[in-house]
């Protein structure tokens, strides 16, 4: 056999791979840290699924990405080769919005979703799975309790969550329960003490707050600007807890192939533990915060614009956020049209309203757009979006196509005519398919069939030359991307059925929405979203290849390991 010596065989490779357009091969004997090989390996790259046969890691990156062949001869002394068994290699995937912070929290709060999610289907269920919770943490006289998911929508019909109910099972403990939309609560009495709410007390602009019928006594439900004074109070793990809760939270996004997650609403005491845990080595993902319009000016104070858009030990603040409306599924999105079923204290003609007033919506967005920074617009009902594409078009100035990434999160109402203005604005749509199957037979209740069959349209935004993401709006439903493409894929309701059957995209279309086209989103497209030379190791290994299996079974796909700058952050038991 003809043995090549050492130094001219790692000549003779460079070059090769130098004229391949590939990044040199290590010359030590060590040779690079992994090699992964022997499945699958869907590299996101361009508009159709392409494969490599192997994927060479060294120092964090991507440093080949081809032949087995090729691969393999770049093994060193030191070069651990994991055997993908058959199983798909995808680049990382990329949360497009979620709420972070809520994570760390998630631990000590009750899970009363509805089935598939959660165990209570009506307002016994709910107290029930509260009082099991309660018993676990050894909840003493005077303690918050808090529980998440409550969703009216899935109760029998009549029956709701309300204060009387609350009280009667927690007499001595402040309660909430917040709403699956995150955009309010159900609280009692005690919790309404602690708040400071009031039988009588004005109903803020652009706020809910129910009222027992023909009374001013509080019913319990506050939604909306009348939910702001809970959010502001909820309670966070402290500096002692917040490294243990940070790991955790992480583990949840890890679980689901997340490398990149965004904190979507983040308050000045927010991203302060944020900072904190980042300074301590805390995160093992990249997490992306956008400071809210209520603390923006606070926050700006102490990060100025030059320290956007930069990561500091893997915590990076990404622009601004602002919310205009809110849930179509708590009747609080702001739409052009009434909505077929009243609002949600019963109000007639009800089209819903802005959340926060216009006028500041607008100051924030100019001087964000002053100071170049990125801004997402919650924006869900089309009144919102047709307020948003006009808050773009007087902030943006003379150039309305500028490459700004800025993003409409949710966006599920868009209109066609507005579709088209995204395209000609170059506004980013985030939408949020999950919605067909968690809430898609509320929104045919509550707008019709025919506005609901278009609610985020992936198909329309991509034929217009949109590059959508999608999202989950964690933990609104749960942080599980299979189940976000098999929606986007699928577009099946809950009961049956398809909603929207001509939006519908392809397995790969709706990959790409969370990988490179969310990389796009966060102009990260240099660095992430799909596997190329250059580009941070940043790697879910699946049990399947999505493209591959019948759609229905998309959402049954497992997540084996995650890998975040080549290093595994999560193996499955």
């Amino acid at each position: 056999m003809f043995r090549v010596h050492t130094a001219f065989r790692s000549m003779f490779l460079a070059s090769a791979v130098a004229l391949a357009g590939c990044a040199s091969v290590p010359t030590e004997e060590a040779g690079p840290s992994t090699i992964i090989r022997g499945g699958p390996i869907l590299t996101m790259e361009g508009d159709q699924p392409a494969y490599v046969e192997a994927v060479v890691v060294d120092g964090g990156k991507i440093v080949f990405a081809g032949s087995d062949a090729e691969a393999m001869a770049r093994k060193g002394t030191n070069t651990v080769v994991k055997d993908l068994g058959g199983k798909a290699l995808l680049p990382g995937f990329i949360d497009p919005h979620s709420h972070f912070i809520d994570s760390l929290a998630l631990a000590d709060r009750v899970n009363v979703s509805g089935p598939p999610v959660g165990p209570a289907s009506n307002p016994d269920e709910i107290v029930a799975a509260l009082q099991e919770g309660a018993a676990a943490k050894s909840l003493k006289p005077g303690e918050l309790l808090l529980g998440w998911g409550y969703d009216e929508n899935l109760m029998p019909k009549g029956q709701v969550l309300s204060r009387e109910i609350l009280d009667k099972a927690f007499p001595d403990n402040p309660v909430g329960v917040i709403h699956v939309s995150m955009h309010g609560a159900v609280i009692n009495s005690k919790a309404m003490e602690l708040y400071g709410y009031k039988d009588g007390m004005p109903t803020p602009a652009g706020g809910v707050i129910l009222r027992r019928p023909g009374t001013q006594e509080l019913q319990g439900l506050v939604m909306e600007a009348g939910y702001l004074p809970m959010h502001a109070k909820l309670p966070s793990p402290n500096e002692e807890q917040e490294m243990a809760a940070a790991r955790s939270g992480q583990l949840l996004y890890a679980a689901a192939g997340v490398t990149t997650a965004q904190e979507g609403a983040t308050t000045q005491p927010m991203l302060q533990q944020l900072q904190r845990v980042a300074s301590n080595d805390g995160l093992i993902i990249d997490v992306i915060a956008y400071p809210f319009i209520v603390d923006l000016e606070s926050i700006l104070k102490s990060n100025p614009p030059s320290t956007f858009g930069k990561y500091n030990q893997r915590l990076k603040i990404g622009g601004c956020k602002v919310t205009v409306d809110g849930s179509p599924q708590g009747k609080t999105a702001w739409f052009t049209t009434p909505y077929l079923t009243g609002g949600p204290g019963g109000e007639k003609d009800w089209k819903g309203e802005p959340s926060i007033p216009l006028d500041a919506i607008g100051a924030m967005v100019k001087t964000c757009y002053d100071n170049d920074l990125q801004v997402l617009m919650h924006g869900n009902g089309d009144a919102a979006i047709d307020f948003i594409i006009a808050t773009h078009q007087e902030m943006a100035g003379a150039d309305i196509a500028k490459d700004r990434r800025t993003t409409c999160i949710h966006c599920q109402f868009i209109r066609p005519d507005q579709i088209a203005a995204f395209a000609k604005m170059k506004i980013i749509p985030s939408l949020f398919t999950d919605h067909t199957f968690f809430f898609g037979d509320t929104h045919v209740a509550n707008r019709g069939p025919k506005q609901s069959s278009f609610i985020s349209p992936m198909k329309a935004a991509i034929d217009a030359g949109l590059r959508p993401t999608n999202h989950t709006d964690a933990f609104v439903v749960p942080i599980d991307q299979l189940m976000t493409v098999w929606t986007a894929v699928n577009r099946q309701l809950r009961s049956g059925g398809t909603l929207g059957a001509d939006q519908r995209i392809t397995a790969y279309q709706a990959l790409q929405a969370i990988t490179i086209n969310a990389a796009y989103q966060y102009r990260e497209e240099a660095s992430k979203g799909s596997i190329a030379v250059g580009k941070r190791a940043d790697l879910v290994i699946l049990s399947a290849d999505p493209t591959k299996v019948a759609p229905e079974a998309i959402k049954d796909i497992k997540v084996i390991e995650t890998l975040k700058d080549g290093k595994t952050i999560y193996s499955q038991p």
